[in-house]
């Protein structure tokens, strides 16, 4: 998609600050950039600590490409960085579902071929042992909307370095940003339905879920539970 010179100026600015601090904090172990499209694209990632969105940018920025975050609508408040993410046209989210209308903001990037990075599963994971939970319908809302294919990703290692309620990250020892990037998720039988139910939304959800988490699990071993974490159900 074509950006103004001062978006490019901001992009540069941010990217100047972001990439070296990420380069010293993490080691990077990143495979499957091959995948990514040449553009118009939604890049579906679990989301495992407050930092790892760094590191999702980092890996799309260095591929060429520009990255385009759905980000909760209370950062665009902050005097200078809101005014930043609004110039690098990133999406604000009301988490109360009101007055925002992120779907269509994200439609308009995607029709010029840009990059939407989403978290379907909507948080930073909840799991007891940090698999991914159940994905958020919204990404397959958005995929069937504007035709763009949906990648999934699956990365391990930045909790690592920014654990769950840490306020500062931990530079020792350095620890390993794990990134794999797969194949387009095959979803022609949905968009060939005339009329998708909710059900059918749901499945398709987890059919990507799914396929984050088996790119997942070889990053970290063992062996993803049986039943997806459903935060929305009591345990």
């Amino acid at each position: 998609m074509s950006y103004s010179l001062g978006q490019r100026a901001v992009y540069a600015t941010a990217a100047s600050i972001v990439l070296p601090m990420n380069i010293m904090l993490m080691r990077r172990d990143w495979q499957g950039q091959e995948n990514l499209p040449e553009s118009g694209m939604i890049l579906a990632a679990n989301h495992i600590s407050h930092l790892d969105p760094l590191y999702v940018a980092h890996m799309v920025y260095s591929s060429g490409r520009i990255p385009h975050f759905l980000a909760k609508k209370e950062l665009f408040e902050a005097p200078v960085i809101g005014k930043a993410l609004t110039w690098m046209q990133q999406i604000p989210v009301d988490r109360a579902g009101r007055s925002i209308d992120s779907l269509k903001m994200a439609e308009e990037v995607l029709a010029e071929h840009g990059v939407i990075i989403i978290y379907p599963e909507g948080t930073t994971t909840k799991d007891p042992d940090m698999w991914p939970m159940v994905g958020r319908l919204g990404m397959i809302r958005l995929a069937l909307s504007t035709g763009a294919p949906v990648i999934p990703v699956g990365q391990w290692g930045v909790h690592e370095t920014l654990p769950k309620g840490a306020k500062l990250p931990k530079v020792f020892p350095r620890h390993t940003s794990a990134i794999r990037v797969g194949t387009e998720s095959d979803l022609d039988w949905l968009r060939t339905m005339e009329h998708a139910t909710t059900k059918d939304l749901a499945a398709a959800t987890e059919q990507v879920m799914g396929e984050i988490t088996d790119l997942m699990a070889p990053l970290r071993g063992g062996t993803p539970p049986d039943t997806r974490y459903n935060p929305a159900q009591k345990r």
